[in-house]
């Protein structure tokens, strides 16, 4: 009776895989679905970067996404802009901004991919359940299909509006956590958003 028992245990295993990974798939599909009918966003963020030499830093800003691959960062002390064909990052700090082109080899972090699409590059996986803000997120654990500068990333997605909350990237280097606030879809950000003009007396580097 006690072998049957098990076999029955045993028997039921696989069976719970497949639904969990049902499960995540759904996940997706809604993300998707919420995402694929919008054309911009704009959300305010926090940001901690724990590096593996030990040392950490932090910062906030607020970020403005359009489709397919422009996207703009403000911070205190940096601006990162790219329109999908150049990109431009500006230190006030150092007065400098780099010039380059946009470049995108299928594993490099892009708030787009988490945001507006989910990366195909990478498998998914239900792993729990997390608050972020006081809403309530399902957790998925993403890892990538090929080997690049991402080892792993996380993301946490809102049950309620299908709005992914957190995002955690994993490298060699590093893991950085973004907690996203304040998030408004579709209001209309200008293209403008998605170019950049140094500043009189900045230094420029061009690389391209």
């Amino acid at each position: 009776m006690k072998i049957f028992k098990y076999l029955l245990i045993f028997s039921f295993i696989p069976l719970f895989n497949i639904c969990i990974a049902q499960d995540a798939q759904e996940i997706i599909k809604n993300v998707q679905s919420k995402y694929s009918s919008i054309t911009d966003a704009t959300a305010n963020y926090s940001q901690s970067v724990q590096y593996s030499s030990g040392k950490s830093s932090s910062s906030s800003g607020i970020i403005y996404i359009q489709k397919e691959d422009k996207y703009r960062i403000e911070t205190k002390n940096d601006v990162i802009v790219t329109d999908g064909v150049t990109s431009w990052a500006y230190s006030k700090k150092k007065n400098q901004v780099i010039i380059d082109n946009y470049k995108d080899n299928g594993n490099t972090f892009s708030p787009n991919k988490f945001l507006f699409s989910y990366p195909v590059n990478f498998y998914s996986d239900l792993d729990g359940d997390e608050n972020v803000g006081g809403n309530d997120c399902y957790l998925l654990k993403l890892t990538p299909r090929k080997k690049g500068s991402i080892k792993e990333a996380k993301i946490c997605v809102d049950k309620n509006s299908n709005l992914i909350r957190k995002i955690v990237i994993t490298t060699s280097e590093s893991t950085s956590t973004y907690i996203l606030k304040k998030i408004t879809l579709d209001s209309g950000v200008s293209n403008s958003k998605f170019s950049f003009s140094p500043p009189d007396g900045v230094e420029i580097v061009d690389l391209r």
